[in-house]
């Protein structure tokens, strides 16, 4: 192997949802989503796909680290799959594995560890959503003052677990993104939407979501959007919590 090589890793994507069937045709599944952006950030990570939401519950050990995707279920939903897959989180937090949740993975996340999830009385947060960094770990790189994320949700992390650290907020969502040591991250924004995908499930969901509020996510998707950005961040995160864990 060359050794500039980065070492193969593997990386379990867990499977929350799936794209509307009406928007299918236009659009890949979400875990290929996540799948193609993390090989771009980082061509050493190999993906492997559970769809939890079909009750799909793998090993805690089972891949390096894992990413989930988004979801239209609720993380407070009584049914078997959601309790399944709390009792995973806890599991992985356990064995200090690289976890990073996307949007529901990190409602889970906070629910599973402690925190609390709620319907937001702010309504629905979509298009591009603007977050204020306010503590950068090292593996961000350099400085950034504002990440800006193809945003998706109702519901919202109320009360963050007693450990997690803080990394980004904003006035409608304060804990956009948050940390458990230095295997665990949260990131409610989807890194892996494009705009267009956006656009595409905002008319999708005009049915269900204010007009108003529709008419302002629209008018977000001019923002640049920092979806490469945080990929590579998630790359460096899980890179560097397993480096750490092999020196301990």
């Amino acid at each position: 192997m060359d050794e500039k090589s980065p070492v193969q890793l593997s990386v379990g994507v867990l499977q929350c949802g799936e794209v509307p069937e009406n928007l299918r045709e236009s659009f890949i599944d979400y875990n290929e989503m996540i799948a193609q952006s993390l090989r771009t950030a980082d061509a050493g990570l190999s993906c492997r796909t559970w769809r939890v939401f079909n009750g799909e519950i793998p090993r805690p050990d089972a891949c390096d680290a894992w990413i989930t995707t988004g979801s239209r279920y609720s993380v407070n939903d009584d049914n078997d799959w959601t309790h399944g897959f709390c009792n995973f989180v806890r599991e992985v937090s356990k064995l200090e594995r690289p976890f990073i949740g996307i949007c529901y993975g990190m409602q889970m996340m906070a629910k599973a560890l402690g925190g609390k999830v709620e319907f937001s009385e702010k309504g629905w947060g979509i298009g591009v959503a603007t977050s204020s960094v306010c503590r950068q770990p090292l593996w961000m790189g350099e400085r950034v003052d504002e990440v800006n994320l193809v945003v998706s949700h109702q519901e919202q992390v109320v009360e963050l677990p007693d450990n997690a650290t803080l990394i980004a907020g904003s006035d409608f969502c304060p804990n956009s993104i948050f940390s458990i040591g230095r295997h665990m991250l949260g990131i409610q924004g989807h890194p892996e939407f494009t705009a267009d995908y956006s656009r595409a499930l905002m008319e999708a969901r005009r049915s269900i979501i204010p007009a108003d509020r529709i008419g302002e996510g629209m008018d977000s998707l001019t923002k640049p959007v920092n979806g490469v950005l945080t990929f590579e961040w998630i790359a460096k995160f899980i890179r560097t919590a397993l480096s750490e864990s092999s020196t301990v």
